[in-house]
Parts: structure tokens; sequence; C-alpha cells
């Protein structure tokens, strides 16, 4: 299991999400079995494992292992089982990051660009685009999901210590510094900056609603 599969797994774990762990290297056994983690010593990218594994049921894949190929692989086999299911995979070249999207990956990130808990923070909360960190202060693009809490709030009602710094509408247009009064359609998006405290907090609010 690749470093950034182990603090997918943490960081999943902490926050109490259900996931599985597939790993064909008999070496990562006891690494993951010692952290507690649901694990099946199969081969990924395999079909039948997938399935095992619950993919018909499941809110996300992450395809995080050391080889970009079987991450492809892993991808190609996700996406031909479930159309609909969230692809979240590992690329550790320029190229591969190419690849993964043509094989159905919905986000792909690189480790030397951002760690294993984006990645797991991606799979968690898939309305969250990409994010930049300065200092103690993160800016994302978040969706509202038309089936959130926030789809009819102003932004002077979600917004908490968080600063919206512009929505992008559903055409593409940009709105900077948007008013307080600003009502938030589905299919906008909020550019926000702040803790990473106040931005879990934002996520939560436009989080899609389980069916």
């Amino acid at each position: 299991m690749a470093a950034s599969g182990r603090q997918v797994a943490r960081d999943l774990r902490l926050v109490g999400a259900t996931y599985l762990v597939i790993d064909d290297n008999p070496d990562n056994r006891e690494l993951v079995r010692g952290a507690g983690a649901p694990y099946i010593e199969r081969e990924p990218a395999d079909d039948e494992v997938l399935q095992r594994a619950g993919v018909e049921r499941a809110k996300a894949v992450i395809a995080c292992v050391d080889s970009d190929a079987e991450n492809i692989f892993i991808t190609l086999t996700a996406r031909g089982l479930r159309g609909d299911i969230l692809i979240v995979a590992r690329a550790s070249a320029e190229d591969s990051e190419r690849k993964l999207k043509r094989a159905g990956a919905d986000r792909v990130i690189s480790p030397y660009k951002t760690s294993g808990s984006e990645m797991a923070r991606v799979a968690l909360h898939p309305q969250v685009g990409g994010a930049v960190e300065v200092a103690d202060y993160r800016m994302e693009e978040i969706e509202v999901s038309p089936r959130c809490d926030g789809v009819g709030q102003r932004i002077e009602d979600v917004r908490g210590a968080s600063m919206i710094v512009a929505v992008r509408r559903p055409d593409g247009s940009l709105e900077p510094r948007p008013a307080p009064e600003t009502v938030l359609e589905p299919g906008d998006r909020l550019v926000a900056l702040g803790t990473p405290a106040a931005l879990e907090r934002l996520e939560g609010i436009f989080q899609p609603a389980s069916t």
C-alpha cells in the first residue's frame, strides 16, 4: 500500500467513514490489519473483487497504489461496473493524469502536488473542487449541489467564519466579491477562503443530501 493510501485510510477512519482496503501485496497484510482496516487481499482491478467489496453500494473508489498503470486499470474496471460512482485516482506522472481522466476518473490527485489527506477529502466531499493552501488558510471551490442545505440561502447566512471570494455561475460567469445578500442557486460554485475548520463547516452545508 502506498504512503498516500495509508493516509487515506487514516483520514477515513478518523471521520468514521465506512471503507475497505483492497491490496494484493502480502507484505502489506499486517500493516493494514494492524490499522484495524477491513481488508481483501486480492487484485484491486479485478471485476469480481470490486463486486465482492461492494462497489455497487459504495459512494466512491480511491485508486492509490504505487503504479500509475495499475491505477488506470482499477479506474477502468470500477467505471465499467458503476457509471455513476465517484472515482478519485493517484497519478505520479503528468501523462498519467490525462490517461486516468480518459479511463473515467472524476478527480486525479498527484502525491507531489497534494496529499493522501486531499484524496480522502475529495472522496468524502465530492462537491469540493481544487484547493490551494496558504499558511493556515485554504482556498477552495465548492459546488452548490441541487440537494444540499445551502440551496436558496444567502451568502451571509452560510459563510460563517469563511470569506466568499467569488461565485461562479453555471454559465461560467464569475461574480467577484459577491454581496452578502446574494442567493445561492443549484450549480453555483463558491470560491471560499478560510481555515480548515471554517471550510469543513461550509462543505457540510453544501454536501449533497443522502437519498
